[in-house]
């Protein structure tokens, strides 16, 4: 397995209809930055899984979600670089957990004095796995668009 930022060219329309499958809608973004963005390749290139990053240039989507400002409640801010989404196509197998690594790596580059998941309270899954990565929760709250529910902020500091 490589990991790669940003997503080279030839390996960024897969990237971006897996992490699109997962957090976009209707379409929804059209365009994503490469340089916002790890991408997981096998042996023959093909993407296992992709991880946005997003800081103060924005996040992988190249354009806001198409919400009227007043429904949507952002997180408190953060100096953190903040995971923008994570997708992998065959979970357990260390894809994750690898783009984490990345993303932490990536963190102590910028300057960032650690990693920021926002994660809904019902995906007990992503709850769990960014749990035993050492993330500890530092918020929870109706963040995001209503429907969301309940959403937990995790931090990761970097060392």
């Amino acid at each position: 397995m490589q990991i790669l930022h940003p997503i080279p060219s030839a390996a960024l329309p897969a990237a971006a209809a897996l992490w699109r499958a997962h957090f976009g809608a209707f379409g929804w973004p059209a365009q994503v930055r490469p340089g916002q963005g790890v991408v997981a390749l096998d042996a023959g290139h093909g993407v296992l899984g992709v991880m946005g990053l997003r800081d103060s240039q924005g996040g992988l989507a190249a354009s806001d979600l198409a919400a009227p400002p007043w429904l949507f409640r952002p997180a408190p801010a953060t100096a953190d670089l903040v995971i923008d989404g994570l997708a992998v196509r065959l979970p357990r197998r260390g894809i994750g957990r690898a783009l984490v690594v990345e993303a932490l790596r990536q963190a102590g580059l910028r300057q960032r004095p650690g990693l920021r998941a926002e994660v809904r309270a019902r995906n007990r899954d992503a709850l769990a796995f960014y749990d035993s990565l050492g993330f500890a929760e530092e918020a929870r709250g109706q963040f995001g668009l209503p429907w969301w529910g309940q959403v937990r902020v995790l931090r990761l500091a970097a060392s």
